[in-house]
């Protein structure tokens, strides 16, 4: 069925010419947005020179253009708020989700807000500009009609940060729960949470004598904390804007002259399974490291991207387009595991993570000097067609980031879906083919090289040629055109492939041992570990361009080799047992010779590495991936 060893896996994608815009629909009407944004960031200290918040309605046309009229803070020109309106802005949507947002502040594409449209709360927006001066997170949720104070019925868990003050330093996050009779009563609420002027130590303070007004039939109103004679040492205090969503599953809010975002979900209504948190999550979030801040430093970062949640594997695959304050944005996979206890939280040691809405939703806190506020919500699922690409489902063959990470050209690609084929089929010599049984692949209108096709998963390569800013995914069943789904595309986009994957689910690799081999080519194992000092050969995908170059679906040439483009910045550090990240040098990256599509790194492990096991990460100019294990003695 499939060729043998880790290649038995493979498939590479391209890019596409335009943003698709198919789902444009999924945004109609009227949305409260919440918006924390910080700029002119010092380049050494992370000290914000700006920090700006919007507040109000969002209202989309269901065609690509928005309006909206609310409130701004601008620390540099006093923190208070003023009004503040945009005449027409516009959005773009994908047939998956992904969106595109002018941003309110600046219409230059640099600067545009990218994200996620989900079928959260009911329907719900989280993004983050992340290619500009902007470190930001902006969330949105979808405004109601005949709201009251019982419409907050029920526990909600809250998360939050804030920039207090607009100064990083003053920076706090944290968590509670609130439980409402539809009154307006809150009672005490006691929040769980740390401060970074007060030493970033996890603290527990409790306020009495919390309430809400619902003041608006669309959902708008107000929270309310008691004002704290000193606002330095307490973790929140006085009045918020409050929003709730449509079906009241969703709170959204934040001080009308501040700088923090407050988001709420309602909480389970069972307990909760770890078989919950289960598919692909939209995510953005802002955070801050404190954790040199005796030195006056802090690291200001954003991101959105995408999870896959495993479920009861309790174990993700996440992307993140992450930008520091100091660096430009770049695509960041990692593998990470959960166990949510019975009430819906799990904690890493970092970061506190919250579900609610029966795993629709959660929220991710930092802990200690870690200050991070992600929202994460359930991305929606599509109706299928008789020749159906799931528009969740495009991944790096070898790494499984999910859908919002790029794809680069020669990268090997798995895509699933339904009645893509008639057969199940697999090459069985080189170059690929371009058509296997009756079934066939264009990226951007060029035809991909096929290593194997199923009705549910086909796994091909991203055709060289493939240099434009979107690639585009098609597949021909006998004729029969299915469904065409874009992602981003990347000069580089770096997968390790793995030995085994997780058993029980249907996305098989990205987690587990690396595929590297000693010199002699046989496996690096737990029985036949790797020593430093060591020279090792690492099997991947994504690399990119390769000089010389080598015709779609070809194999690598052996004399000599073809190395990749990118190859004096391609770069392998290992992540040891005893958490020490040491670089390693790398002696040729570029294609495997006589494997068609696969990409080879020869890297010797650094002196002084701990015995056990450790991640073997790879990074390029555009990306950087940490997922795969390597067993060292």
């Amino acid at each position: 069925m499939f060729m043998s060893g880790f290649y038995a896996g493979l498939a590479i994608p391209a890019s596409a010419q335009t943003f698709d815009t198919s789902g444009n629909s999924k945004l109609n009407g009227d949305f409260f947005v919440r918006q924390v944004i910080t700029t002119n960031l010092n380049s050494s200290t992370s000290a914000i020179g700006q920090a700006i918040s919007i507040t109000g309605i969002m209202t989309f046309d269901g065609q690509g253009h928005y309006t909206f009229s609310g409130q701004k803070v601008d620390s540099t020109a006093g923190d208070s708020a003023s009004p503040f309106s945009v005449a027409i802005g516009t959005y773009a949507v994908e047939s998956n989700g992904m969106a595109q947002i002018q941003n309110m502040l600046d219409s230059s594409a640099s600067a545009t807000e990218f994200g996620g449209v989900t079928g959260v709360g009911p329907v719900s927006i989280v993004a983050s500009s992340t290619e500009g001066a902007y470190n930001d997170v902006f969330v949105a949720i979808q405004v109601g009609s005949g709201a009251t104070n019982s419409s907050l019925d029920g526990s909600y868990t809250v998360g939050f940060i804030d920039f207090l003050q607009h100064d990083a330093s003053q920076v706090r996050d944290g968590y509670y729960t609130l439980t409402s009779t539809g009154n307006g009563s809150l009672g005490s609420v006691t929040i769980n949470g740390a401060m970074a002027n007060q030493n970033s130590t996890n603290v527990i303070q409790t306020f009495p004598g919390v309430t809400y007004s619902i003041t608006s039939p669309n959902g708008a109103g107000t929270l309310t904390f008691p004002t704290a004679a000193t606002p330095e040492t307490a973790l929140v205090s006085g009045q918020k804007t409050l929003y709730v969503s449509a079906d009241g599953s969703i709170l959204l809010g934040g001080d009308p002259n501040g700088f923090d975002l407050i988001m709420g979900i309602k909480s389970l209504s069972g307990s909760a399974a770890n078989s919950m948190y289960q598919g692909t999550y939209y995510n953005a979030a802002l955070e801050n490291d404190a954790s040199k801040l005796a030195d006056g430093d802090n690291s200001i970062d954003s991101f959105y991207g995408s999870t896959l949640a495993l479920g009861s594997q309790g174990a993700t695959i996440s992307h993140e387009r992450l930008a520091y304050f100091n660096m430009a944005a770049y695509d960041y996979t990692t593998d990470g595991s959960f166990d949510f206890a019975a009430d819906g939280t799990y904690n890493d040691g970092m970061f506190q993570y919250i579900m609610g809405l029966d795993g629709q939703a959660v929220l991710i806190v930092g802990t200690g000097t870690t200050y991070s506020m992600s929202v994460n919500l359930l991305a929606p699922s599509s109706q299928a067609t008789s020749v159906f690409i799931d528009p969740l489902s495009i991944f790096n063959a070898a790494s499984y980031g999910p859908i919002t990470n790029s794809v680069a050209p020669g990268e090997f690609v798995t895509i699933f879906g339904l009645g893509m084929s008639s057969s199940t089929q697999g090459a069985q010599t080189l170059p690929l083919p371009k058509t296997l049984g009756q079934t066939s692949v264009t990226v951007n209108g060029r035809s991909a090289a096929l290593l194997y096709v199923s009705p549910t998963q086909i796994n091909l390569l991203v055709p060289f040629a493939t240099t434009e800013s979107f690639a585009t995914f098609q597949v021909n069943n006998n004729n029969a055109l299915s469904n065409a789904v874009t992602v981003y595309t990347s000069p580089t986009a770096p997968g390790v492939f793995t030995l085994t994957g997780l058993s029980g689910v249907s996305y098989p690799g990205g987690i587990g041992p690396a595929a590297v081999t000693h010199l002699d080519y046989k496996l690096v194992t737990s029985t036949n570990p790797a020593v430093a000092g060591e020279t090792l050969v690492l099997f991947l995908t994504g690399l990119g361009a390769v000089t010389p170059p080598v015709d779609d679906g070809a194999a690598g040439p052996s004399n000599p080799p073809s190395t990749a483009n990118e190859s004096t910045s391609i770069g392998v550090d290992i992540f040891d047992s005893n958490g020490v990240d040491s670089t390693a040098n790398v002696g040729f990256a570029g294609l495997a010779p006589f494997f068609a599509g696969v990409n080879q790194i020869n890297f010797t492990v650094p002196m002084g590495v701990a015995s056990g096991e450790a991640y073997v990460n790879v990074s390029t100019n555009e990306a950087y991936t940490s997922e795969a294990k390597l067993f060292i003695q």
